[in-house]
């Protein structure tokens, strides 16, 4: 029996999710942002499955992903590159027919030298626009500028990125919203796209022609009340061994937990070597069963130890804890770890076995 930590990836309910989200969208059409290995759920596989739900726009971040998308879906979807395209790097976007998203004036030029022969891009190419989130995005004063230079081939997309969409309250959505409006004038008729996931529940106002849902595919973000989000991971770990401590003695690296009565502890075969944060140390918890163990001491390389005293029933060498998934909610393990759902699960390493499961 492998000791490795293990992910199971539940694909049925990656798509099931994209359909709630479909389902949520008010009119147009919903993406799917598979960059960073599909938020670590493993691109081509989860690409597939998306595809296979009827998926037909696909967002990464570099072109060795879109590649990747490319090789796994074959020539019918749209994949949009959402980093830009690179000088060097005409011939392959032209043979993988991908959609370069253009996010500064360099980039416009870049794919403007690549039409000089009059060959257009395969796919088009798409315009971001920075509406407040001051990262990537083509300022709005070159929007009648690139309209103009844009006579050889038209953008197929014109998009911008929310920064605040989590919070429903915030006053920034209704501002990027606005500001992106001012931007049609100047690409009558061309399809826009301003919602990440946290943009979907904001409502129609925000949706566009197109959703770019991330984090919520994989059961992650922060959906309305009455919206069912699955998990699409289960990350489990198995025990080691277990011993009882007495009262006074301490665990892990730098005695930094210390029992205040007899305890049975857990040592569990993962670590932040295989990307669960040392930031959990002493907050995060694993499920045995329906029983939550907290974590006791630090979170060191390869190893973690948690308080089965409540669950010394379940508690045997050999027994995989969750700590991911139905019974261990992502969210809120990563709250507990003071980061966010995106950080734990583009963070595994590839020392935990991915197991697909349709």
């Amino acid at each position: 029996m492998s000791l490795r930590p293990r992910a199971h990836i539940h694909l049925s309910n990656i798509a099931d999710n994209w359909r709630t989200l479909q389902a949520a969208q008010n009119g147009g059409v919903t993406g799917a942002v598979v960059k960073a290995d599909a938020y670590g759920h493993g691109l081509p596989q989860v690409a597939e499955a998306l595809h296979d739900a009827g998926c037909d726009h696909f967002f990464v971040a570099h072109s060795y992903e879109a590649e990747i998308t490319r090789a796994r879906l074959g020539s019918h979807p749209n994949i949009y590159v959402l980093n830009g395209p690179s000088p060097d790097e005409e011939a392959l976007y032209r043979e993988n027919a991908l959609i370069p998203v253009i996010n500064s004036s360099f980039q416009f030029r870049t794919m403007a030298d690549w039409l000089v022969d009059g060959v257009k891009m395969p796919r088009g190419f798409a315009l971001h626009f920075d509406t407040g989130m001051n990262r990537l995005g083509l300022p709005l004063s070159d929007a009648t500028e690139i309209a103009e230079a844009s006579e050889a081939q038209s953008p197929i997309l014109i998009l911008s990125h929310l920064a605040c969409s989590e919070d429903a309250e915030s006053a920034m959505n209704a501002h990027q919203a606005e500001v992106f409006s001012s931007i049609i004038a100047a690409f009558p008729g061309v399809p826009l796209s301003l919602c990440n996931s946290g943009g979907v529940w904001l409502g129609e106002d925000y949706h566009h022609a197109l959703t770019r849902p991330g984090i919520a595919l994989y059961g992650g973000g922060t959906p309305p009340k009455g919206v069912n989000l699955k998990p699409g991971m289960t990350l489990s770990a198995p025990i080691l061994q277990i011993r009882q401590i007495d009262a006074g003695e301490t665990v892990g690296y730098n005695a930094t937990w210390r029992a205040e009565q007899p305890t049975l502890i857990a040592t569990l075969a993962i670590g932040y070597g295989d990307g669960f944060p040392r930031s959990a140390s002493n907050k995060g918890f694993a499920m045995l069963g329906e029983t939550r163990c907290p974590i006791l001491g630090r979170v060191s390389m390869d190893l973690i130890t948690i308080d089965v005293t409540k669950a010394a029933d379940l508690a045997r060498p050999g027994v995989y804890a969750q700590l991911i998934g139905p019974e261990a909610a992502l969210e809120e393990q990563a709250a507990l770890a003071g980061t966010i759902g995106y950080e734990l699960t583009t963070g595994l390493t590839p020392r935990v076995k991915r197991i697909y499961e349709t």
